[in-house]
């Protein structure tokens, strides 16, 4: 085990995930695992594991929940994952064989390969989708907005070649649910940043999301799953540049009222 290197999860409700999660975290010494509140048996499964510590945060946002539950680890270095990701035996190989590269750099980037509908996906936009999973703690926070957290790291960085595979959806209905949740949260994001939509410009943005997936980034080559990606991702851009017309509309209705 490296001795330096502690393993962060957030959790809500992930019982169908968490325990192939943990699982693959066996070679990590302390793990920290947050819950804001799960009703299912997420902290239950999680209390399973020798290596593994509970602690309980009401969820705020996710920026401020990943901080503190990197706070909360011992360790120099920080593998930080999602409830349905999972570390590749090849990854874990990569990761106890960094060596001097642990003192070179203070964050590595890693592929997630996703597995979707029976299948791995290798296109459409979704591999190799490095993500900042591996870094220092000290060098490291995470930042952003409603949506779209990520790691901001002081330093050199570098791409690992081993894959941390993703179990993303459970089914379509899964998809769907994601995605009414995250176009909510990217426009309100937007709302807040001034920026404005329309009818057409949605619907400009979905069938331009479509193309982009399916042809530019290579979808076609992903079989049925590709195409039920590229056209749900159409959705998603729809949906999220509709709903901040929405609340364009609600927003000048207020201000007529005012008048």
């Amino acid at each position: 085990m490296i001795s330096f290197l502690s393993a962060c999860i957030i959790t809500y409700n992930e019982e169908d995930n968490i325990r192939r999660c943990l699982e693959s975290l066996s070679f990590i010494k302390e793990v920290i695992v947050l819950d804001s509140g799960s009703t299912d048996s997420t902290v239950e499964i999680a209390k399973e594991f020798s290596n593994v510590k509970c602690y309980y945060k009401a969820f705020v946002n996710y920026v401020e929940q990943k901080n503190f539950c990197m706070q909360l680890a011992s360790g120099e270095w920080i593998l930080f994952l999602d409830a349905d990701e999972v570390v590749s035996k090849e990854l874990q190989m990569e990761i106890e064989s960094l060596g001097e590269e642990w003192k070179e750099y203070v964050g590595f980037y890693i592929p997630r390969l996703t597995f979707y509908l029976g299948k791995w996906i290798y296109h459409s936009g979704w591999y190799p989708n490095y993500q900042m999973k591996l870094f220092c703690k000290s060098k490291g926070k995470f930042a952003g907005l409603l949506v779209h957290e990520k790691v901001e790291v002081a330093g050199h960085t570098k791409k690992l070649k081993s894959p941390l595979y993703h179990y993303s959806y459970k089914n379509i209905s899964d998809h769907l649910q994601f995605i009414d949740r995250y176009s909510t949260l990217a426009a309100q994001e937007k709302f807040n940043q001034n920026q404005s939509s329309g009818i057409l410009w949605a619907i400009g943005k979905s069938i331009y999301k479509f193309f982009y997936m399916y042809f530019i980034k290579l979808g076609f080559l992903d079989g049925k799953q590709g195409i039920i990606i590229a056209i749900l991702g159409a959705y998603y851009n729809f949906l999220k540049y509709i709903k901040l017309y929405e609340l364009e509309l609600n927003h000048k209705e207020k201000i007529n009222c005012l008048k």
